[in-house]
């Protein structure tokens, strides 16, 4: 006999509530970031016969991850699971450094003809940011300029510090904005100490910028 059957009309209900709830439950998208700058919003790429190895002989070990990373509090970081990295932060780094010299190292002056490889090696010590308060970047790097075999007598190495903290605005987008003014800020330092008068090899320096975002001011953290 058939007829109305109320357990059959309410398990059509139920699958069809649930088919409307994940529909309308879709998971945030996610986003993904990368260090090195458009070249929409830099100076053209200079063309330079001096061949540039970046290699990152450290970073710390919390931040060989995916995910971006934010300070939360004084003993507290969150990872960002859907604000990524587009590749390796490793990789990151060290394509938006070179990238950066090459930007500058065309246009430079102060190095000898005989100089035809720069190898630089990159120590991070801190690579961090607060959600629209700071972004900093503490490193110490080494580059030697050589001609193009193995390195001689004539090699010129330099050896410094460099820290750079700065406050940024609102928004995911503008810590990777910070790290990435800050990297430029290192090649500034770096090809600024290469093309200085040589003080002999392995001279130390050091620099440190503080509130390095202009307008926005120095961070209070």
């Amino acid at each position: 006999m058939s007829g109305f059957n109320p357990r059959f009309a309410i398990a059509w209900l139920a699958v069809a509530w649930l088919v409307s709830v994940g529909v309308g439950c879709t998971s945030a998208p996610v986003r993904y970031y990368t260090l090195t700058p458009t070249s929409d919003n830099t100076m053209p790429v200079s063309q330079t016969a001096l061949r540039v190895d970046v290699r990152l002989v450290h970073t710390p070990p919390q931040l060989n991850r995916a995910e971006l990373m934010v300070r939360t509090g004084p003993a507290e970081v969150t990872l960002l699971e859907n604000e990524r990295w587009v590749s390796p932060l490793r990789d990151e780094i060290t394509d938006a450094l070179r990238f950066e010299l090459q930007r500058r190292l065309g246009g430079a002056t102060g190095f000898r003809p005989a100089f035809a490889k720069l190898t630089l090696d990159i120590d991070v010590q801190h690579l961090e940011a607060e959600f629209g308060r700071y972004a900093l970047i503490e490193v110490s790097w080494s580059a030697t300029l050589s001609g193009t075999g193995q390195p001689s007598n004539d090699a010129r190495t330099t050896a410094c510090r460099f820290r750079a903290d700065e406050k940024i605005r609102t928004g995911y987008a503008a810590i990777v904005e910070g790290y990435q003014r800050e990297i430029a800020a290192l090649a500034d330092d770096i090809v600024a100490a290469l093309t200085s008068p040589p003080s002999g090899i392995d001279a130390p320096c050091q620099k440190s910028i503080e509130g390095s975002a202009g307008a926005l001011g120095p961070k209070d953290h």
